[in-house]
């Protein structure tokens, strides 16, 4: 099929990247431009990590455990967040035109969010249960906008200067999962007992995305890239026509489709990761839940930097391919079941290897997920012949980012309730 190679036109474009394809990733943090897109994209994925990764927190203090806000609170907030995300998403992808501005308003946004967030975990205690969980999932769904915003924004500038730039984002956003996974893990030394954070501890995690946020606005605006970004839209605003959708999807259709069925599998991670608890490390559930979190997304990062080998960016690894490598991965998740039965029968025991062997499992996981999104991203300015095609796919791809994420965040309902049964039948036995 001609849509599994892609096209030239991109060559003479990008040609200024060239310096960058065979440079370390040591050397390309030395480049402004890259370092400017990478910074960005850690500001585009921490707030949502901080969230996933604060869902244990959430779990355990404001709504104590075994309430039914506790039960359902992470379905309930990848679910919101994600279908919020698409719909916002297909709105902006219909609009193409205004990026640099979607890049500063959304991670201007996401700092109130984490304000806001900061002082509903000071005055939980004084709230109703119900009250706090809505209004904690409207800012799940604010924060998820501002997000959106940015992350529409800046993949169509990204995909105006050719796959290294691309690629500099999606490292960014694996970097942003690592990086609130270690401060929440060491917020939890911060606690009264075994199984909370302390209020200071989730007060500085919070404030956290707040500040990176702040410095990706200081730097997206010195960066002179931003200027001529706004310079090119307000000469061309009333030559530019809207692509079709129907003209991106034909040409980019294996790579969204592996996007799309990556995360719709990747989505059951978080329900493990909150709910399977260590059999033999000396950890409380809330640190051994931080930790399955850190090493997944060390994972997610080791596969987004090695995207980048010749052997992946070749033609011959097709778009096909990496979408029968995204459905691949379907395998992994009957192995986090067998996690999960060993865990409610030998919780208080003391099996160290297993702790060890699900510690691989999540880092495989992570790889896999880390690798596919990375490669699909990075080839898309390949498979496009215009500046035009380039900005309204930043849009597009990520429409189908988010409809992976809804899927899956629905049929983590389902993950949750075989894990929950799971748990409670053995607990009984």
């Amino acid at each position: 099929m001609t849509e599994d190679y892609p096209l030239q036109a991109h060559t003479v474009e990008t040609q200024p990247n060239s310096k960058l394809e065979n440079a370390s990733f040591y050397e390309k943090l030395q480049n402004k431009t890259y370092l400017t897109f990478f910074t960005i994209g850690i500001g585009l994925l921490w707030p949502w990590n901080c969230i996933l990764s604060a869902s244990t927190y959430f779990i355990n203090v404001i709504f104590s455990v075994n309430t039914i806000w506790a039960r359902n609170f992470t379905s309930s907030m990848m679910t919101v967040s994600t279908i919020a995300s698409l719909i916002f998403n297909t709105w902006l992808a219909q609009r193409q035109f205004n990026y640099s501005q979607r890049v500063i308003s959304g991670l201007f946004w996401e700092i109130i969010i984490f304000i806001l967030f900061t002082l509903i975990s000071v005055v939980h205690s004084s709230l109703n249960m119900a009250v706090v969980f809505f209004f904690v999932m409207i800012l799940v769904i604010g924060s998820a906008l501002g997000t959106a915003l940015s992350q529409n924004g800046i993949l169509a500038i990204a995909n105006l200067y050719g796959s290294e730039y691309s690629q500099a984002v999606v490292v960014g956003q694996a970097i942003a999962g690592v990086a609130p996974s270690v401060v929440l893990f060491m917020a939890a030394f911060f606690g009264d007992d075994n199984h909370d954070i302390g209020l200071f501890g989730i007060i500085c995690y919070l404030l956290a995305t707040a500040m990176v946020c702040t410095v990706c606005i200081i730097l997206f605006k010195k960066n002179s890239i931003a200027d001529k970004l706004l310079s090119n839209e307000t000469s061309v605003s009333s030559e530019r026509t809207n692509v079709p959708f129907d003209t991106l999807y034909y040409k980019l259709k294996w790579l969204v489709l592996a996007i799309l069925f990556t995360f719709i599998i990747t989505m059951a991670f978080p329900v493990f990761a909150s709910t399977t608890m260590s059999m033999g490390i000396n950890l409380s559930d809330t640190k051994y839940s931080a930790l399955a979190f850190i090493i997944w997304n060390i994972g997610d990062v080791y596969g987004r930097i090695i995207a980048d080998k010749p052997m992946f960016r070749s033609s011959s690894f097709t778009a096909l391919k990496s979408f029968i490598y995204s459905l691949s991965r379907i395998i992994l998740v009957p192995l986090f079941f067998i996690f999960t039965t060993l865990n409610s029968r030998h919780k208080h025991s003391s099996l160290i290897f297993a702790d060890i062997c699900y510690m691989l499992l999540q880092f495989i996981f992570g790889v896999t997920n880390g690798h596919i999104i990375s490669i699909a991203f990075m080839k898309v300015p390949e498979y496009l012949e215009t500046d035009e095609e380039k900005e309204a796919a930043g849009g597009f791809t990520t429409i189908f980012v988010f409809i992976g994420l809804a899927l899956g965040s629905l049929l983590s309902y389902l993950v949750t309730f075989t894990v929950n049964s799971i748990l409670s039948n053995n607990s009984q036995s």
